[in-house]
């Protein structure tokens, strides 16, 4: 055998021992590796027992409540508290009698059990039972929500098809850190299972209303708490922790919104193949306005609302040449309607309605200008919406009767803001299309002629439209027994011949005459405000039908014009429209009567002021600040990732390898573990029978076992000539087991966590 040479200068180490003649026993069950049999692991205090499994419970439900945004947060409560609690009660009351695989079996069934007796009741034997079809139902749930959620406006219903992802997901965190909690004693390892959780709630909720980054903070004050109930060896260390603890969540709280990633998060609903949009069967809002017409005194709905409105039902933006249709994609929701992203928004009013349905037939329903919410209150309908242009219609044929309140965001349009407005760049709203073989309708150029007399002298854009409305209504009469048709013949007719009919003529009239000078439009169908019957009520009739047109504007979206002539002043002045307010109609006047600088076309734009240098500099370096920020933000948050990936990762790999390299891992490892006990370690100046002495003196003399076994093993390993075997590599990593307890028994969690957290342990 070689033996150790010792520098000169220093006492002869012992010789070393050959680990060849080194019996390798079996590890005992709770016996420290690389000790005796009279050095058993401490057992678990219960109280630490009980409170790793609350923290978990806790972990789990806050995960689970990420969630919100996703569903209603007053359904989601009582779905992730039971799918939170049950397990965690369920593993404890089961660890100390029941092997693992048992105990996950009894959590299988007792989830069976629970989502039977909640969310499945009406398939469950006696209510509660799990029966083959509530089983059914509740895997295929977990199978198939996922794909339904990304395919609905959220927040969905939450009815048990979806919303039971979300109590699977939560019963199986809560099962997972349980378990772990109970059945080892990793520090943070619990905390983990709740994190696929909360990844699960921001993939789906991306699109949903809210915020899920306070969420992550809470999950980091949770986790830093388990860590602190399970390592820490004495109150002292504990309350010691809190300060650093609530540092931490500080830092996680702070750093969460400036990251890039967090002001606009990334969509996977962009990778998911939308729905096609759902035929509605039904014949056209606009050609039943005839048939309205001719009944006027029909019941078709009442309203309450403080404001008086236009109550829209349909909007048609598509036309064949004899027709217009829809082409609205409908897809379910819960009650929200999202602000479409052409909707640039601007000043709006909110209303508050609450209707109920009489004889209204057809699948829409009737809202106040863009609904935001919906909320029905009896059983759900059904509820449908298109995102596009906010349109509601209803699944249930069953209607009459049924209630829902809606809040919608009325527009308020001021002169000054019209006055400058152009055309949005949508060519789909452009169409003018030609005949089925193919040949340019004539009604098409005519059409344009009077388009042009209509607006002659117009000098912008919104002037044009303003004045085209304006000319309908002087130049024709409202008829209710005009017969019913809006085809290019029809309209050609009315226009040069008639000159009479009903609001379907009118409103078709201005979307076609509009398109032909440019200006993107579209039908909307829909009701005036009704009869007032007191206390905030009105009674809509079927002749209370209306239809008027929409024309987009950059920048500002689709505007309503309503060149239907009020039917006390039809014939007599184009100033008086059926259903257009008061201001609005002040507002029209006034463009239309503006004359335009002779140098000015319809097409001329007024520059856009330049800012001074001194407004340019300001607002340049207010744009530096989310920048410094979201970069400070993301190298904040790289850096606590490497601190908390790289050293187990390097541990990790010091534990593999051939023996010999598994022995100088474990003597690294050891030193590192040294410096954080705050000994001067440092295997390039010291000798390892130094480093150990020094150990021993600041760890007591528990630590001289182990510690001068590893020091005369890394000796061996690195002077010695002699064969290492994995028996002799094992026993160095029990070793470094026994000294890591050791400094964690020492060395409070706050002193460790600091130096874990410190700049250098990326080099260790």
């Amino acid at each position: 055998m070689a033996t150790v040479t010792t520098p000169p200068g220093l006492p002869d180490a012992p010789p070393a021992p050959d680990v060849r003649a080194m019996p390798v026993t079996p590890p005992t069950p709770g016996v420290r590796p690389g000790t005796s049999e009279a050095a058993p692991l401490p057992p678990v205090p219960e109280w630490r027992r009980v409170a790793g499994v609350v923290i978990v419970v806790l972990l789990a439900g806050t995960a689970g409540l990420a969630f919100d945004g996703v569903f209603m947060l007053g359904g989601l409560i009582p779905v992730v508290a039971v799918a939170a609690v049950v397990p965690g009660v369920v593993s404890y009351a089961l660890a100390r009698i029941l092997p693992l695989w048992a105990s996950l079996a009894v959590n299988l069934l007792a989830w069976l059990v629970a989502v039977s007796a909640t969310l499945f009741r009406a398939q469950a034997v006696a209510g509660f039972l799990p029966s083959p079809a509530s089983v059914r139902a509740a895997l295929l749930g977990v199978r198939d929500s996922g794909k339904a959620l990304l395919t609905t406006i959220l927040p969905a219903e939450g009815d048990g098809r979806t919303i039971v992802l979300t109590h699977f997901l939560v019963w199986a965190a809560a099962v997972a850190g349980a378990e772990l909690a109970l059945r080892t004693r990793a520090v943070v390892l619990p905390a983990a299972p709740a994190v696929p959780v909360l990844a699960a709630a921001v993939v789906l909720g991306v699109s949903g209303p809210g915020s899920r980054l306070p969420t992550p903070a809470v999950l980091v004050g949770l986790a830093l708490v388990l860590a602190l109930v399970r390592a820490a060896r004495a109150a002292r260390t504990f309350v010691a922790g809190v300060p650093l603890l609530a540092g931490l969540v500080l830092v996680a709280v702070a750093a969460g919104p400036v990251l890039p990633f967090a002001s606009k998060p990334y969509d996977v609903r962009q990778l998911v193949a939308q729905p096609p949009p759902r035929p509605l069967a039904g014949v056209s809002p606009l050609d039943q306005v005839s048939a309205w017409l001719q009944n006027p005194y029909r019941q078709l709905f009442t309203v309450r609302s403080t404001t008086e409105a236009n109550w829209r039902l349909a909007v048609l933006d598509r036309f064949d040449g004899v027709t217009w249709t829809s082409g609205a994609g409908y897809l379910p929701t819960g009650g929200r309607v999202p602000a479409d992203g052409d909707d640039l928004g601007g000043a709006r009013d909110v209303v508050e309605q609450q209707f109920t349905l009489q004889k209204l037939s057809g699948p829409w329903l009737p809202a106040a200008d863009r609904p935001q919410q919906v909320t029905f209150t009896g059983p759900t309908t059904g509820l449908m919406a298109d995102p596009a242009t906010g349109m509601l219609a209803s699944a249930s044929t069953a209607r009459e009767g049924v209630t829902y309140r809606v809040i919608s965001g009325t527009r308020r349009y001021a002169a000054a803001e019209l006055r400058e407005a152009v055309p949005a760049a949508d060519q789909a709203a452009l169409v003018l299309p030609s005949g089925p073989d193919g040949r340019t309708p004539p009604q098409r150029a005519r059409l344009a002629a009077i388009a042009r007399k209509a607006t002659a002298g117009a000098t912008s854009p919104m002037q044009q439209a303003v004045r085209l409305a304006a000319y309908l209504r002087k130049h024709a009469q409202y008829d209710v027994n005009s017969p019913p048709g809006h085809s290019y013949r029809s309209i050609q007719f009315f226009l040069t011949e008639a000159k009479k009919g009903t609001t379907e003529q009118f409103a078709a009239s201005y979307a076609l005459l509009a398109r032909s000078l440019g200006l993107p439009s579209r039908v909307v169908v829909g009701f005036g405000p009704g009869k007032s019957e007191g206390g905030g009520v009105r009674q809509v009739l079927a002749g209370d039908v209306l239809a008027w047109a929409e024309v987009e504007f950059k920048g500002i979206g689709w505007v309503p014009f309503y060149p239907t002539p009020a039917r006390s002043h039809a014939g007599q002045s184009g100033d008086v429209a059926e259903g257009v307010s008061k201001q609005r109609q002040e507002v029209e006047q006034e463009i239309s009567g503006e004359h335009a600088d002779p140098a000015t076309t319809p097409s001329t734009h007024r520059p856009t002021p330049q800012p001074s240098p001194r407004q340019a500099g300001h607002g340049a370096g207010t744009t530096w600040l989310p920048i410094a920020g979201a970069v400070a933000g993301g190298l904040l948050g790289g850096y606590l990732l490497a601190v908390t990936v790289l050293p187990p990762l390097r541990r990790r790999r010091r534990r593999t390898g051939d023996p010999r390299a598994r022995v100088a891992g474990a003597w690294r490892q050891t030193v590192v573990r040294l410096r954080a006990a705050g000994v001067p370690a440092s295997s390039r100046v010291l000798t390892a029978r130094e480093v150990a002495t020094l150990g021993v003196t600041a760890l007591g003399a528990h630590a001289n076992e182990p510690l001068t076994g590893l020091a005369d093993l890394a000796n061996l390993t690195r002077f010695g000539d002699a064969p290492v075997d994995q028996a002799a590599a094992d026993t160095a990593w029990g070793h470094y087991a026994n000294i890591d307890l050791l400094v964690k028994r020492k060395v409070a969690l706050p002193r460790r966590l600091a130096h874990r957290l410190a700049p250098g342990s990326l080099l260790r």
